[in-house]
C-alpha cells in the first residue's frame, strides 16, 4: 500500500464485506423460509403495528439485499472503520 488513502479504503472495503455478509445471512434466511412455505414477491415493512406507523409497501425481494446493505452502511460504517483503525494503530504500536 503506497500511502494512507489505501490503508483506509481497505478497512472501509474491510467492513462494507462484513456488513454484506449480515445482509447475506439474513436474505438466506428469507431464501429458506420461502422454498418451506412460500416465495414472496414483495415485502410490507412498518415501523410497528400502528396505524400511525411508517410503511415501506411493495419492497421486492430482489431489492431488500440493497437496501439492508445501504442502511447498516450508512449506520455502522464510520464506527467500524474508526475501530478497524484503532486496533491497527494499536498493533502497530503507532499509539
Amino acid at each position: 500500500m503506497k500511502d494512507t488513502n489505501q490503508v483506509q479504503e481497505a478497512l472501509e472495503s474491510k467492513a462494507k464485506k462484513e456488513l454484506q455478509k449480515i445482509v447475506d445471512e439474513f436474505t438466506e434466511a428469507l431464501t429458506k423460509l420461502d422454498s418451506t412455505y412460500r416465495s414472496a414477491t414483495s415485502y410490507v415493512m412498518k415501523e410497528s403495528r400502528s396505524t400511525e406507523a411508517k410503511v415501506f409497501t411493495y419492497v421486492t425481494p430482489s431489492n431488500l439485499d440493497h437496501m439492508l446493505h445501504e442502511m447498516l452502511v450508512d449506520a455502522y460504517l464510520k464506527p467500524m472503520v474508526h475501530k478497524k483503525t484503532q486496533e491497527l494503530l494499536n498493533k502497530l504500536e503507532l499509539i
